[in-house]
């Protein structure tokens, strides 16, 4: 799965610099396309995608940020929406689904620090549409498609080697521990959602 979307970020970003017509902005479109495909199929059995193409393709390059940019929102929705009164915060959540009870203080940096990821995904968006509407398309696709994964992991990596070093009584758990709570929090918080 990593390397199909390192392939797929390589092959938006070619053809984002390379000048075809059309093929990177269709070519960039493509999860969002599966995603509803996926939705469709959920909401009716009979769900399918027919494309029809009787005349040129009009000017696509507008859509090439949308996938980077939704993608960002949507993260950034699921984190924020959890820092609202009476909610907790989802970076506790999955702190919690890991150790049980934590300490106060590691509550309050578990809280802090879905604030601070929130932060970062809003961010991501702001730059990838500043990018694009201001810079040459090949430097909002470096940020979009070649920076946005090393981008992701410098942002664990600080925040583990952070961590490590503000609670080193705690008992922290590895990256792939913490992937397998996020995902399984993410998975409550979509069941209860229905």
């Amino acid at each position: 799965m990593v390397l199909g979307v390192l392939g797929y970020e390589g092959l938006v970003h070619w053809t984002a610099v390379s000048g075809l017509r059309g093929a990177g902005p269709l070519c960039s479109l493509v999860p969002l396309l599966l995603f509803g495909c996926w939705l469709v199929g959920r909401r009716s059995r009979a769900g399918g995608l027919l494309l029809h193409a009787r005349s040129p393709l009009p000017d696509l390059k507008p859509l090439y940020p949308v996938p980077h940019i939704v993608v960002n929102l949507l993260l950034l929705s699921f984190f924020a929406r959890t820092l609202r009164a009476g909610r907790e915060p989802l970076v506790t959540q999955i702190a919690r689904h890991e150790h049980g009870t934590l300490p106060p203080d590691i509550e309050l940096y578990t809280r802090q620090l879905t604030w601070a990821w929130s932060i970062y995904f809003a961010a991501m968006a702001l730059i990838s549409l500043l990018l694009f509407a201001l810079a040459p398309i090949s430097a909002w696709s470096w940020f979009a498609n070649l920076l946005n994964i090393p981008l992701l992991l410098l942002m664990f990596v600080a925040e583990y080697a952070y961590r490590l070093l503000r609670f080193p009584g705690f008992s922290h758990a590895s990256f792939l521990t913490a992937m397998r709570a996020f995902r399984a929090v993410g998975r409550a918080a979509v069941i209860q959602s229905r």
